[in-house]
C-alpha cells in the first residue's frame, strides 16, 4: 500500500509514501518524517501507524495557492480533521468538500483519487483504516455499508471544542513505551471512528425529525439527568419540552439509542457505581439516584452489572 503526493505547479515532482500490507509490521508501531518541496512552498508528514491504521500529521506551508493530487492503490477509510486553514477536496462520485478550521469528514473509497485545492497555508489530522481492520470491527451490518461500492461519504461536522478535538490530542501527545502506546493509539482510533458512526446513525435516524424537534428531545434529555430523585413522567417530560408523546418516545429513541427510562436506568446505575466507589453506602446511594427501596436498587443494579453493589467498595480496595 501507497500513497502518492503530486503537486499540479510540478508534475514531475511526487512524494510517495510507501507502507506494508494493511499497515503490519515487525514492532509494535513504525513512525516516519517526510517532505516535498515545491516552488509553492513545502508540504511535510509525520506518520504513525500499526497494524490495520496509520495516523498521518500534515503540514502545508504556502508560497502561493496550490493543487495537490493525491491516490491510494488500496482502499481507504480516511478521517479527516482541519486544524488549520481551509482545503476544497475533489472526490469520485461524491460532490466536492469544503474542509474549513474546525472541520471534519469521514469516507471510505475502493481506490483513493482525490484533488485537493489549498489556498493557504493548511495543518491536517488524518486517520486512515485498511479493508480489514473496518471489516474485523463492523462485519456485514454495521450502517449497512459495502466496502465494495463507490466512495461514500460517511460523517461530516464540526470537531471543535467536542470529544473529538480532545481524543485527537490525546493521540498526537501520546508518549507511553512499547505496545503501551500502540495499545493505547489504537483505543484512542476507535474511539474517534466510534463517535463519528454514532453521528452518522444519529443523522440518519433524525431524519423526517425538524431542527427543533431534535433540540426539544436534547432537552428532555437535560431534564432526565437533572431530576435522577424525581424523575417526570411521559406526560410531564411532553409538556416541558412541549412534544407530543409520540415524538418524545419515537424520537429519543431513535436520537440516543435508549427509550426514555431505559436512559433513566442507564444514568442511574452509572452514577450509583461512582457514588459507591467514593465510598458511600448502597442505602445512602439508593436514595441519592431515587431508588426508596435499597432492596429494589440491589436487584437493579445487580441486573446492570451482574454482581451486588456491595462488592463496588471491595473491589476498589
Amino acid at each position: 500500500m501507497h500513497l502518492t503526493f503530486t503537486s499540479y505547479s510540478s508534475v514531475q515532482k511526487k512524494l510517495e509514501l510507501p507502507y506494508p500490507v494493511d499497515f503490519a509490521g515487525p514492532v509494535h508501531f513504525e513512525e516516519r518524517k517526510t517532505a516535498l518541496a515545491e516552488t509553492w512552498g513545502t508540504f511535510n508528514a509525520k506518520e504513525l501507524w500499526f497494524d490495520g491504521a496509520c495516523v498521518i500529521q500534515t503540514e502545508a506551508i504556502l508560497k502561493e495557492p496550490c493543487t495537490i493530487n493525491i491516490g491510494c492503490n488500496g482502499f481507504c477509510w480516511l478521517m479527516n480533521f482541519m486544524q488549520t486553514g481551509d482545503l476544497t477536496i475533489q472526490l469520485e462520485n461524491i460532490k466536492t468538500i469544503q474542509l474549513n478550521e474546525g472541520s471534519h469528514h469521514t469516507f471510505y473509497t475502493p481506490v483513493l483519487n482525490a484533488e485537493l485545492v489549498l489556498k493557504r497555508s493548511a495543518r491536517m489530522f488524518t486517520v486512515c483504516l485498511t479493508r480489514k481492520f473496518i471489516s474485523k470491527l463492523m462485519g456485514n451490518d454495521t450502517i449497512k455499508l459495502s466496502l465494495n461500492e463507490n466512495a461514500k461519504l460517511i460523517a461530516t461536522g464540526n470537531y471543535k471544542h467536542t470529544r473529538l478535538q480532545a481524543v485527537i490530542q490525546e493521540i498526537t501527545g501520546a508518549a507511553q513505551p512499547g505496545v503501551i502506546r500502540r495499545i493505547y493509539l489504537e483505543s484512542k482510533v476507535l474511539e474517534l471512528l466510534s463517535i463519528q458512526l454514532h453521528q452518522a446513525e444519529t443523522k440518519a435516524a433524525t431524519k423526517g425529525f425538524s431542527k427543533d424537534d431534535v433540540e426539544r428531545l436534547q432537552e428532555a434529555k437535560q431534564i432526565i439527568a437533572q431530576n435522577l430523585q424525581t424523575p417526570c413522567s411521559l406526560i410531564e417530560l411532553a409538556r416541558k419540552t412541549g412534544l407530543n408523546d409520540f415524538k418524545l418516545k419515537k424520537g429519543f429513541k431513535a436520537l440516543f439509542g435508549h427509550t426514555v427510562f431505559g436512559y433513566l436506568f442507564e444514568l442511574r446505575m452509572d452514577n450509583a457505581y461512582r457514588l459507591l466507589q467514593d465510598g458511600k453506602s448502597v442505602s445512602e446511594v439508593a436514595e441519592i439516584i431515587g431508588y426508596k427501596n435499597p432492596h429494589h436498587f440491589t436487584a437493579a443494579f445487580k441486573k446492570k452489572f451482574g454482581f451486588l453493589p456491595s462488592m463496588v467498595a471491595k473491589m476498589a480496595g
